[in-house]
């Protein structure tokens, strides 16, 4: 399942296709409007790897899981 973190200003990250369905990079964006990439994580050529990498770039950086209720 796709994860949706958020910082402190309200600042959304997520996971998102970049090149196709075979790129994967991190994207930021303020609540409501458009992504953009973060630049905070390399290119991923593997979703998984890249949601795993920013969930622990996440906890890194203080960031909480949007979707947890």
């Amino acid at each position: 399942m796709k994860k949706t973190y958020i910082d402190e200003r309200g600042w959304q990250y997520a996971v998102r296709s970049g090149l196709g369905d075979y790129v994967f990079i991190v994207m930021r964006r303020r609540a409501g409007e458009r992504w953009h990439q973060a630049h905070v994580l390399p290119w991923f050529a593997n979703k998984q790897e890249a949601e795993d990498e920013l969930a622990r770039w996440a906890v890194e950086k203080g960031l909480t899981n949007q979707d947890k209720t």
